[in-house]
C-alpha cells in the first residue's frame, strides 16, 4: 500500500555524537530522579480522583463487558485498555483492583521519560543536537511536569505519541522514508485513543509528505502517494472511532461553544489569558525572558540554512492550533479545576521553542567569537574553538536560568514522597471506632470509598453526599441526618475552635498540620459528647469520661456503658476491660468483659497517641430478674486475659468506680 520512495537523505536519523547521547542519558537520569520519587504517592488511598475513573472503567469492562456503568464507554480507550491489561494479567484473583495502580504509575512515568527523549530527538532534527538537549532539559525540570508525572493519567501518553508523530513525519519527509511517515500516522492514532484532542494535530502528520515535493521534482510522486495512503489509513481509523467505537455516544465530551450554530473562534486575548499565559507561567523564570527569546528566534532568520524550517513551521502550527482549540473548550477554569492538564502537549512544544531561541543566540555568539578568534588563530581552529566555547556558555547560561525551576521541581518531588496520613486515618477509623456516617471537607472526601478511594477496611463509613463543614448546619440537624463523625481541616479547628461545638462533640483523633506529611491535617470529631466526665487512672490509661444509660434500674433491665480512654503509653500486653456490678458486700451480681474498643485489631498495645481519646465499645450488663433493691456499685478495670493480672493505680487500686446504681423493686409485669 506504500509507494516506493527515493533514496534516503544523507543526514542520520539519530544524532551520532557520543557527547549527545551522554548528555541525554544524564538528563534522563535527572528526570528519573524527579519523576520516580513518590511514584506511590498517597497509595493505597487514591488522592487523584481521575485515577480510579479509568481503573473502574477497566474493571467494569472485565466484569460486564462494558464501561457504561461508570459513563466511560465512549471515552478514549487508551487508559482503559492499559488498566484492562494490568487487571487481567497482573492483579491476583482475590486482590482489590487498586493493587495495579503502582504498575500503572510506573508505566506512565516511563511515558514521561520517553517524552523527554522524543523532545530531544525532535529538537535535534529541527536545528542542532544541542537544541534537543536544551529542550529536554527545559521540559524535565518544569515543576508543573514533575507534579503531574506521579499520576496514572493519559496526559503523558497524549504528549508522547503526538510529538513522536511529528518527529517520525519530519524524519520521513526529510529523508523520504515511507516507513517513518506511515509510523507517524499510527503514532497520532495512538495519541487520539488516549485523548481526542490530538485530532487537531493529525493533519500535520498526515500531510507532511507533501512537503517533500518542494525539495525535489523527483519527490512529487512519492509525496502524493504517501499522503494518499496516510489519509486512507486515518480515514479507516476515524471510521472505527466515530462509528464502530461509540465516541459520539459520550454524554460528557466537551462541545465547542456556538453562536448562531457556528463555531466560535476565541479572540487572541482570550487565547493568551486562558491558555498561553498560564502555560508560560509554568516555565518560570524562562518566561520572564520573552524579549531575549524573541531575539533568539529572530536571529534564526540569519542562520536559516542551519535549521529545518519545515520542522519549525510544524512545531509553531501545532502549538498555535493546540492553544486555540484548548481556549475554545469549556474547561473548568476555577481554582478547583485543572485546565492546565490539557496543555502538556503544548508545553512540550513550547520547550522546543525556548530551545530554538537559545539556538539562535548560540549561532550569533559562535559567529561573533569565530570572527574575533580568526584574527589570532587559523580560521578552522577558530571555528572549532568558538563552537565549543559558545556551546558551553549557552549550556551554562541555560543551567543557571533553570536552577530555580530545578529547586522547585525537586521540592515538588520530595513533597510527593511524603507519607499520607489519610491512610493512617482509614486504618484508625476501621479498627478503633464503630461504623457510622460522617461529613468531611474536600481533602477527606473519598477516604472510605471502596472504589474511588480504594478503601479495603472491614467496616463501612458512609459519607454525607456533599462536602461540608460541621458548622454548616446545627449539630442537632447533623444528628437527625444520622451523621456520627466529622473529619474536619485541622487549620480551621485551630482558628475557629468555637464553630465545632466543643461542648457538644468529642475530639477523638487529631492529625496536626506537619511539614513531613503529604496531607494538610485533619481532626476526627464524634458528634455526641461524653455523658459523664471522669478523671481516673489505671496503669498508663486514663478514664476521661463515660456514657451510662441510667443510674436507676429495675431487675431484668440492662445497663449500657461506654468508656472514653486516653493512654500515656501503650501497655506491654493486650488488655481487656472488665465491667462489674457489685452489691453492698462487694460480690459480683453481673459482669461483661471484652476488648476495650470496637475492634480487636486495635489492642491496648497500640495506644501510642497520648492526645487521642479512645472511643470504647458499648458494653451491656444484663441485670438478673431477682436482684434485690438497694445500692450497687458499677466498676471497671483492665486485665491481661492470659495472666489475669490487673492494671492498678498509684494507690494500688485495680478498678475505677464509675457510678452508684440504685436498684428499685421489680417492675410490674
Amino acid at each position: 500500500m506504500t509507494a516506493a520512495a527515493p533514496a534516503s537523505g544523507d543526514k542520520p536519523v539519530f544524532p551520532r555524537q557520543r557527547w549527545w547521547w551522554l548528555g541525554l542519558c544524564l538528563l534522563l537520569m535527572l528526570a528519573g530522579w524527579l519523576y520516580l520519587r513518590g511514584y506511590d504517592v498517597s497509595l493505597p488511598y487514591f488522592a487523584q480522583i481521575d485515577e480510579p475513573h479509568h481503573l473502574l472503567a477497566a474493571q467494569h469492562e472485565i466484569d460486564t463487558g462494558t464501561a457504561r456503568p461508570v459513563g466511560h464507554e465512549a471515552y478514549p480507550p487508551g487508559m482503559r485498555t492499559l488498566h484492562y491489561l494490568l487487571l487481567k494479567h497482573i492483579k491476583p484473583a482475590e486482590a482489590h483492583f487498586s493493587v495495579v495502580m503502582p504498575a500503572a504509575r510506573l508505566l506512565t512515568i516511563a511515558a514521561w521519560l520517553l517524552l523527554a527523549l522524543v523532545i530531544a530527538l525532535l529538537g535535534a532534527v529541527t536545528a542542532l543536537p544541542l537544541t534537543g538537549l536544551m529542550a529536554a532539559a527545559i521540559w524535565i525540570v518544569n515543576p508543573w511536569v514533575v507534579e503531574r508525572a506521579h499520576w496514572a493519567l493519559p496526559d503523558a501518553y497524549l504528549a508522547l505519541f503526538t510529538l513522536l508523530s511529528l518527529w517520525l513525519a519530519l524524519v520521513g519527509c526529510q529523508q523520504r522514508r515511507p516507513s517513518f511517515s506511515t509510523a507517524a500516522v499510527y503514532s497520532i492514532m495512538l495519541a487520539i485513543v488516549f485523548k481526542y484532542t490530538a485530532l487537531v494535530v493529525a493533519p500535520i502528520a498526515l500531510l507532511m509528505p507533501l512537503a517533500a515535493r518542494w525539495r525535489s521534482p523527483m519527490s512529487k510522486t512519492f509525496a502524493w502517494q504517501q499522503s494518499f495512503w496516510n489519509c486512507l489509513r486515518f480515514a479507516i481509523f476515524l471510521f472505527w472511532l466515530l462509528l464502530i467505537f461509540p465516541m459520539l455516544e459520550a454524554s460528557s465530551i466537551p462541545h465547542f461553544p456556538v453562536t448562531e450554530n457556528r463555531l466560535t473562534v476565541p479572540q487572541l486575548d482570550i487565547v493568551y489569558e486562558q491558555s498561553l499565559q498560564p502555560l508560560l507561567e509554568t516555565f518560570q523564570p524562562l518566561s520572564g525572558w520573552l524579549g531575549i527569546a524573541a531575539l533568539g528566534l529572530l536571529l534564526l532568520l540569519r542562520y536559516r540554512g542551519a535549521v529545518h524550517w519545515l520542522a519549525i513551521f510544524s512545531i509553531a502550527v501545532a502549538l498555535c492550533v493546540w492553544l486555540l482549540v484548548i481556549s475554545m473548550l469549556p474547561l473548568d477554569r476555577s481554582p478547583a479545576g485543572d485546565p492546565l492538564r490539557q496543555l502538556f502537549t503544548a508545553g512540550a512544544l513550547l520547550a522546543l521553542v525556548f530551545a530554538l531561541a537559545f539556538t539562535g543566540l548560540y549561532h550569533a555568539g559562535r559567529e561573533l567569537l569565530t570572527r574575533l578568534a580568526a584574527r589570532r588563530i587559523p580560521p578552522d581552529v577558530a571555528a572549532t574553538v568558538a563552537a565549543l566555547a559558545v556551546a558551553l556558555a549557552v549550556a551554562l547560561a541555560l543551567a543557571i536560568s533553570l536552577y530555580p525551576a530545578y529547586l522547585e521541581a525537586d521540592g515538588t518531588a520530595r513533597f510527593y514522597a511524603l507519607p499520607d496520613r489519610r491512610n493512617d486515618l482509614r486504618h484508625y477509623m476501621d479498627t478503633s471506632v464503630e461504623p457510622g456516617s460522617y461529613i468531611s471537607h474536600a481533602h477527606a472526601a473519598k477516604i472510605f470509598n471502596r472504589s474511588w478511594g480504594a478503601y479495603t477496611g472491614l467496616h463501612d463509613f458512609p459519607r454525607y453526599p456533599w462536602e461540608a463543614l460541621l458548622n454548616d448546619k446545627p449539630i442537632e440537624t447533623w444528628r437527625a441526618l444520622g451523621i456520627t463523625y466529622a473529619i474536619m481541616p485541622h487549620k480551621l479547628t485551630l482558628q475557629y475552635a468555637d464553630i465545632y461545638y466543643p461542648e457538644a462533640t468529642v475530639t477523638l483523633k487529631t492529625y496536626p498540620v506537619a511539614a513531613d506529611f503529604l496531607d494538610t491535617g485533619m481532626v476526627v470529631l464524634r458528634l455526641y459528647p461524653m455523658q459523664y466526665l471522669a478523671d481516673a487512672q489505671l496503669g498508663p490509661i486514663h478514664l476521661v469520661g463515660y456514657d451510662l444509660n441510667t443510674r436507676q434500674a429495675a431487675p431484668g433491665d440492662a445497663l449500657t456503658l461506654r468508656h472514653y480512654w486516653q493512654a500515656e503509653s501503650p501497655t506491654l500486653t493486650a488488655h481487656h476491660v472488665y465491667n462489674h456490678l457489685l452489691n453492698a458486700a462487694g460480690e459480683i451480681v453481673t459482669q461483661t468483659d471484652y476488648v476495650p474498643l470496637w475492634d480487636a485489631r486495635r489492642p491496648s498495645t497500640s495506644w501510642d497517641d497520648p492526645a487521642e481519646i479512645l472511643l470504647g465499645r458499648e458494653f451491656t450488663l444484663a441485670l438478673p430478674p431477682d436482684l434485690p433493691p438497694g445500692k450497687y456499685r458499677l466498676v471497671s478495670g483492665f486485665f491481661d486475659p492470659d495472666t489475669w493480672q490487673r492494671l492498678t493505680n498509684a494507690a494500688g487500686a485495680d478498678h475505677i468506680l464509675l457510678s452508684e446504681i440504685t436498684m428499685t423493686g421489680a417492675r410490674d409485669a
